[in-house]
């Protein structure tokens, strides 16, 4: 059965990370909402783009069209067969929604992977990352806060919805997912 994953959650969680190597390893194709974005915007991926907490290309219009054309190139992907990994916060409830409804038109299975670790961990990675001139990510320390207020509740109770420990090595992280989506097959 074909499937969407998508590696959800706060910024510097490991999110981009793990869709990376969970894509080359299945050899799934990821869109990654930073790249989408920038798209739209008319910007190279790694173009940086600070910005206040919900403005610019970050306010929800524009992030609603960014979900809105991750789920175009998802439904493209299914359409040819393949299974595909969906990186980004999806912090908005029903922009996780509209995933299980994709997945339920194209009779594919829709799983939540919600990246989480400890803030100072977080807060390391976002350090390294602003140091990366190749990083199209404009998370920031500054915005963490704001972003945790602004995501909506996830719904553990779910089984397509699992929280998953990314302050862990990334390849023991890796085989933990691939165990748990091998598990969702049978």
């Amino acid at each position: 059965m074909k499937r969407i994953v998508v590696i959800f959650g706060m910024m510097g969680t490991g999110k981009t990370t793990m869709a990376k190597a969970l894509g080359q390893d299945l050899g799934w194709p990821v869109v990654h909402s930073d790249a989408v974005r920038k798209t739209l915007a008319g910007l190279t991926p790694t173009t940086p783009t600070p910005t206040e907490f919900g403005k610019g290309i970050y306010d929800e219009d524009f992030s609603r069209r960014t979900y809105e054309e991750m789920l175009n190139q998802a439904k493209a992907h299914l359409a040819a067969g393949q299974s595909v990994i969906l990186d980004g916060s999806y912090k908005r409830a029903a922009e996780r929604d509209l995933v299980q409804q994709l997945a339920r038109e194209q009779g594919a299975k829709a799983i939540f992977l919600y990246c989480n670790c400890p803030l100072d961990i977080v807060k390391e990675r976002l350090d390294i990352r602003a140091q990366d001139p190749k990083s199209i990510s404009d998370g920031r320390k500054e915005l963490l806060e704001a972003q945790a207020l602004d995501f909506d509740s996830v719904d553990f109770t779910s089984p397509d919805f699992w929280g998953i420990n990314t302050s862990k090595e990334l390849p023991e992280v890796l085989e933990k997912v691939k165990f748990l989506l091998g598990r969702k097959e049978k």
